[in-house]
């Protein structure tokens, strides 16, 4: 018929609205998951008595599951569409690792379990990298090991060997099945599939691990001994960043924090609290470029979805400002798609950081980015 949509019109236009949708579904659960991560941390600092420091870890814990499965889910669905992409910037391994094992080890503690690290002494402070998809990676295999061992202990170790960075994960856990070694990295599948109800999950874990090793160049590897335990090692290409001087500043550094909710606005202000700096928060685009034309900034932090004025139009309104062509400017979102990445260096954004965004990697971020 004269007129009709052809069948790659049609398949077209489905992936544009899935990608909408999806992209959608992920700031609608993010933003929540974001400010109930916050407040939970907040909640936990304050004078709670055993009986409920229980209970609020309890909580936190189950956002974070639910943040993991929502996080493996869009990445999966990124990866199999071929529109992942990778953002290499420079980051402290040291830092990376503290993080994730302080993430997961109220996971490994609420087993009885062990959770162990260690960095070797030789690997560079800093080197240059996908940090969010490295740290994803290790967050799906610790998940994997603490899940099937239920007694002793998980190890996570960085090591390198020549321009290679080596992780490796060892637990002291059920083993895999010799059986069914062949089969762990297909998606949708466990060690053993009879077990799927004393262990649940998406089954896509470390399906997702090698598909994100892969697209660094990278691969992973892995031994097992049923009854005795599993390692598997994560190998990536080892980047170090040219050396730079030290910039020393007189002065302590002036933030500007631009975010519409006001719980989102707490959490910040929780997350930067002690840190040597001065912080200001506005809710709105237009209070952060009335803020920016009154005072002199280092670095601002910017959420981009807000209503009016959006973090897009406030970042080039405010890079049109005398004294802030080249002010680092990072995205705070819940959005975290490639082309909301894109958009962000096309706007000439430093720094993309997405929600729920953990302390350490917080303040990591604004350090290198002020350095």
């Amino acid at each position: 018929m004269a007129g009709a949509p052809s069948a790659d019109a049609e398949r077209a236009e489905f992936e544009q609205l899935k990608g909408t949708f999806l992209s959608s579904l992920n700031h609608e659960i993010r933003t929540p998951l974001s400010g109930i991560l916050g407040m939970a941390d907040l909640l936990l600092e304050t004078n709670l008595d055993d009986e409920q420091k229980e209970y609020v870890q309890a909580a936190r814990l189950c956002a974070e599951n639910l943040f993991h499965v929502l996080n493996s889910t869009l990445e999966y669905s990124a990866l199999e569409a071929g529109q992942l992409k990778l953002d290499e910037t420079e980051f402290s391994l040291r830092e990376m690792l503290d993080s994730i094992v302080g993430q997961e080890r109220e996971k490994a503690e609420a087993k009885g379990l062990r959770l162990l690290s260690s960095l070797e002494p030789s690997l560079p402070e800093t080197v240059i990298g996908d940090a969010g998809r490295i740290r994803d990676i290790l967050l799906h295999l610790l998940d994997n090991a603490i899940k099937f061992t239920p007694q002793g202990s998980v190890t996570l170790t960085l090591s390198s060997d020549y321009d290679q960075l080596i992780a490796s994960v060892r637990d002291t856990g059920i083993g895999i099945p010799a059986d069914r070694q062949a089969h762990i990295f297909e998606s949708f599948r466990q060690g053993e599939m009879g077990l799927s109800r004393s262990y649940p999950g998406l089954g896509l874990g470390l399906a997702l691990a090698r598909k994100l090793a892969s697209l660094m160049g990278g691969g992973i590897e892995f031994e097992s001994q049923l009854d005795v335990g599993s390692t598997f090692r994560l190998r990536i290409p080892l980047r170090q960043p040219a050396a730079q001087p030290q910039v020393q500043t007189a002065h302590s550094p002036r933030i500007l924090a631009v975010e519409d909710n006001p719980v989102g606005q707490m959490v910040l202000r929780h997350s930067l609290k002690g840190r040597a700096i001065e912080l200001d928060v506005t809710g709105s685009g237009q209070e952060a470029l009335q803020a920016a034309g009154t005072h002199s900034y280092d670095l601002i932090l910017m959420d981009l979805q807000m209503p009016v004025m959006d973090g897009f139009a406030t970042t080039a309104a405010i890079r049109k400002l005398p004294g802030y062509r080249n002010i680092p400017i990072l995205a705070l979102t819940a959005n975290c798609s490639d082309t909301v990445r894109q958009q962000c260096q096309e706007f000439g954004m430093q720094g993309f950081l997405s929600k729920p965004v953990q302390s350490t990697e917080l303040w990591s971020a604004i350090s290198q980015n002020l350095s």
